[in-house]
């Protein structure tokens, strides 16, 4: 079974930053980097930057 993107990206945000994990999580269906990035970034510019962050690391594992 493929994971969406949205995910992918909660996993990693729980692993690396659990402490921030509710912050940073989303809508487990969204499959685009861009609208993880738009939600997370209106919650605030600091939480924008971490999502870019470990979007980049998905990324690279892709």
């Amino acid at each position: 079974m493929t994971s969406t993107l949205a995910e992918r990206y909660n996993a990693e945000a729980a692993r690396l930053m659990p402490h921030m994990g509710r912050d940073l999580q989303v809508d487990p269906t969204i499959n685009t980097a861009r609208e993880i990035d738009e939600i997370v970034f209106r919650r605030s510019e600091y939480l924008g930057g971490m999502a870019a962050v470990l979007l980049a690391l998905i990324a690279q594992d892709d």
